[in-house]
């Protein structure tokens, strides 16, 4: 056999370079059909899954509130949610239709189209996931939607709990409200298990116990086309339910929260606070004016929200834990236990300068509010006829360090600790605080006058007057107001840190002789021929009580009362603040009687009201209001 020539041989060369190539590239595709199909083919199948099939959250809904008798506050209902995924692929090569889509879809849900317009311009820049157009959209829209459906590409209907408030207004400011949750929080770092659009609680309770009232997200998943529109649901993937969110059992009594509400007149602005003194449980917290918190449920405009936040009255403003106040006279008989407990005076000490209307000190004539004074007066008789110049003179004898302490035991300058959120702290000066504001040693004496009759740089919430008013009549136990009473799932009881828990009820050093003294003096507010409380007073219970009128550099005196009844085994202490109204006796004194009516006598204060009502509805229609004046 002749060998083989060069061209030959060269060829050969090509051929088995060749057919070794067609090997390699053979066996590296059977290789990566290997690597997919059997090695990764579980991955692949996931992915391929999860473009045939679409994961939709199901939101939980949030646990139910309710009063000490188990009377429903607040609960979800299912509701629909029109949204809108600007992604579709109906859009990407028809732009301008997603514009057409959101002007039909502003017709049959009543909106403008440009509002919508903006929310969908604004949220695709955040998110790929469907926005939210409207909540709480009636049947009519979601049937119009619904049939509707080929001429709107990308619109879909959900079903969603909707956060309901049976009554409205009624205890809006202890409740809160929900709101959609913001860009800022989903980046923080507290709000990992949100997703845009969520809910969130914003004021109230419902803020304070976010985390116990908030439910665990569901799943469902559905097959969708090649369109990217849902088909069916899948029989083979079981969806997970949501779980409901615990439910809250508040202290606060329904009866007593309608009788503090109801008790304010059309316009007035104020607060009231009811406690239970035995126990620091808070039976009405509320704050006028109010407003309505299934407003925000369903979503609420820039314009509503201008109005609510604008124009001076500011409802969203909870005037019984965030303002501060100068209390007036009625913090007389604190003062006074002081005075008592330091043992600068007894109950039968009088002074020197009997009260003629004005006490001269320095170069400055203090006036009393009664400008025809009160004579000479002890302790009880100062304090039923509320004179100025008795504790301008027990102010001047106890001196800004000694009261500034026993202050400072009662926590006047301190948070009560409730469990409502945004509570601000008081303030009861002293020299360290005067060195700091007018410099060492350069503010005069004559400013611990003003402070021994609640004025001055003083300053105390609503909620704060309440909690001492509660200590004097426990007997010097100064008690954490409580609004959670228990806290259930599924209706198990659970065990649970009460919010703000490190504000600790403690016992003060008072001795019961002291204290009786003070308050057999706040029953002379009420039961004396001259005493200033007379208005509060109630069938068959004896109350001991305070008026308080506070001087305001920016309008009219503010009205204030404090008071705890029975007098002999007080059940209910009650602190009323009324904004610009004049004297405490005839604006304030009247406020806390409606609500111990509504405690001690409850079908008679139900009576009233119902007949209040009928007349309220039969009245002609008028803008004239009356309002009270006088002091004393």
């Amino acid at each position: 056999m002749a060998p083989e020539t060069g061209p030959l041989r060269g060829s050969l060369r090509r051929d088995r370079i060749f057919t070794w190539a067609v090997v390699a590239v053979f066996g590296l595709i059977l290789l990566r059909l290997f690597t997919m199909q059997v090695l990764q083919g579980s991955r692949y199948r996931e992915l391929s899954e999860e473009n045939r099939i679409r994961v939709e959250v199901l939101t939980a809904p949030r646990g139910e509130i309710r009063d000490r008798k188990g009377r429903l506050l607040a609960d979800s209902v299912p509701s629909f949610t029109v949204t809108l995924d600007p992604f579709d692929l109906a859009y990407q090569d028809a732009p301008a239709e997603l514009d057409s889509t959101i002007v039909r879809l502003a017709e049959i849900l009543g909106e403008d189209p440009g509002d919508l317009k903006e929310k969908v311009k604004r949220e695709r820049r955040r998110s790929f996931t469907p926005i939210r157009l409207k909540r709480n959209v009636d049947l009519a829209a979601v049937a119009i939607v619904t049939e509707h459906s080929a001429w709107l590409p990308g619109v879909d209907v959900e079903s969603e709990p909707l956060r309901r408030y049976p009554f409205g207004p009624m205890g809006s400011h202890l409740l809160g409200y929900v709101g959609e949750i913001s860009d800022k929080e989903l980046e923080d770092g507290d709000h990992d298990n949100y997703l845009r659009g969520d809910l969130i609680g914003r004021m109230g309770i419902e803020r304070q116990y976010e985390t116990w009232l908030r439910g665990v997200d569901g799943k469902r998943f559905v097959e969708v086309n090649a369109l990217g529109r849902k088909a069916e649901l899948l029989g083979d993937k079981r969806p997970i339910l949501p779980k409901r969110g615990a439910d809250l059992t508040l202290s606060i009594d329904l009866d007593l929260q309608r009788a503090a509400e109801d008790a304010f007149a059309p316009g007035q602005r104020g607060a009231v606070v009811a406690i239970d003194p035995r126990t620091g449980e808070v039976l009405a917290m509320a704050s006028r004016p109010n407003y309505n918190p299934n407003e925000f449920s369903n979503g609420i405009s820039q314009k509503r929200w201008d109005e609510l936040s604008e124009g001076g009255n500011y409802p969203l403003f909870n005037r019984a834990v965030q303002a501060t106040y100068p209390p007036g006279s009625t913090i007389k008989p604190l003062v006074a236990l002081c005075g008592l407990a330091s043992g600068v005076i007894a109950p039968s000490t009088t002074f020197r300068e009997a009260c003629d209307g004005a006490f001269q000190f320095g170069r400055r004539a203090f006036r009393c509010w009664n400008p025809n004074g009160h004579g000479v007066q002890a302790m009880r008789g100062a304090i039923a006829q509320s004179c100025d110049v008795y504790f301008y003179q027990l102010g001047i004898r106890l001196g800004l360090d000694r009261l500034a302490g026993f202050m400072k035991e009662l926590g006047m300058s301190e948070r009560s600790g409730i469990d409502v959120p945004q509570e601000r702290r008081g303030l009861f000066p002293d020299a360290a605080w005067y060195d700091k504001r007018f410099g060492a040693g350069r503010w005069s004496r004559g400013l611990i006058l003003n402070l021994s009759i609640g004025q001055g740089e003083m300053s105390v919430t609503p909620v704060k007057l309440a909690q001492v008013t509660a200590m004097l009549a426990d007997g010097g136990t100064l008690r954490q107001p409580r609004v959670v009473q228990s806290i259930a799932r599924d209706g198990v009881p659970v065990r649970f840190r009460a919010a703000n828990a490190d504000t600790i009820s403690r016992h003060l050093p008072f001795a019961e002789a002291q204290l009786a003294r003070v308050r057999e003096a706040m029953e002379a507010v009420m039961y004396d021929p001259h005493g200033t409380g007379s208005l509060a007073r109630i069938e068959g219970v004896r109350v001991a009580g305070k008026t308080g009128t506070a001087q305001n550099s920016q309008g009219e005196d503010h009205a204030l009362f404090v008071c705890f009844a029975p007098a002999e085994a007080p059940e209910i202490s009650i602190a009323v603040l009324v904004e610009n109204a004049g004297h405490g006796g005839s604006e304030a004194a009247p406020v806390a009687q409606k609500v111990m009516q509504a405690y001690f006598h409850p079908a008679e204060a139900e009576s009233a009201r119902v007949a209040a009502e009928a007349a309220a509805a039969l009245a002609p229609r008028s803008d004239a209001t009356a309002s009270g004046s006088g002091r004393g």
